[in-house]
């Protein structure tokens, strides 16, 4: 009776211990098989790595299944993004100190770069695009009485240019793509906006003064052939008056006061 109970007992124990194999593997091959899937989302791409090498790249959206040992996972948006330059004070061309504010669209083009060429990205271009902006910015003017002449205040598609051509070849390590490039806040810095402004609002009535001169110039021009036709003749030296004082009369910023000239006559008789 005893030999039968202690053959029973190894039997007993070689069975249990079959079925904790068993339960072991099961769950262990539960969890890796729940562990392994991975979910892409539209417009992003996953760079897989496993023990520090790179695997491939998940590009189609949907559910993926990579066994989980040892896989690292970076996701990488495909989606157009926009980064905000914050203000700064930059020089311009002529050396004037002004503030300027920007905002980046960009798009990750090559993930595999994105992921494993630079540390961060975003960050990565963050301080490029504001080392572009500092450097680009003092290339051109703030503003140019030239229409011609590309500046910072009129934003000249030659401006955007020099600014995405710039920044693209300081971000091709990170694999993305510049899109566009525009200035968000653009003023002259506070230690001169005073003496600018001043110099604004006389550059503006010079400009108004030559347009009036021109007008002027014009008018008595018309007239004086308009007189002439109607076959008023004149004298030189009333021409010459009657142009100068059509000229103070449209030039002047206050309304004319006319004035009568009168030449008395004298009468009388001459003592011999």
């Amino acid at each position: 009776m005893n030999n039968v109970d202690e053959n029973r007992m190894p039997q007993n124990q070689g069975a249990l211990g079959l079925f904790l194999v068993i339960l072991v593997t099961v769950v262990t091959g539960g969890l890796v098989l729940l562990f392994g899937f991975i979910i892409v989302n539209p417009r992003e791409e996953i760079v897989i790595l496993r023990f520090g090498k790179f695997v491939t790249i998940l590009r189609k959206q949907g559910i993926c299944w990579i066994h989980p040992t040892g896989r690292v996972q970076f996701r990488i948006p495909t989606r157009d993004m926009t980064h905000d330059i914050a203000v700064t004070t930059v020089l311009e061309r002529n050396g004037n100190p002004i503030q300027i504010s920007a905002i980046v669209v960009y798009r990750v083009e090559h993930s595999y770069r994105a992921a494993l060429e630079v540390d961060n990205y975003r960050k990565f271009i963050e301080d490029q695009a504001s080392a572009v902006i500092k450097r680009v910015s003092s290339q051109f003017p703030y503003e140019s009485a030239d229409h011609n002449e590309p500046c910072l205040k009129r934003e000249n598609q030659l401006v955007t240019n020099a600014y995405i051509a710039d920044l693209q070849e300081a971000v091709n390590a990170a694999g993305i793509r510049v899109l566009n490039v525009r200035l968000n806040d653009l003023t002259y810095a506070p230690e001169i906006a005073q003496a600018m402004l001043m110099r604004q609002q006389a550059m503006a009535l010079i400009d108004a003064r030559k347009t009036i001169v021109e007008g002027a110039v014009e008018i008595v021009k018309d007239a004086v052939e308009r007189l002439e036709k109607a076959e008023l003749r004149m004298s030189d030296d009333q021409r010459e008056q009657l142009i100068c004082s059509l000229l103070v009369v449209i030039c002047s910023g206050e309304r004319a006061q006319p004035v009568l000239q009168i030449q008395p006559s004298h009468h009388g008789k001459t003592r011999t």
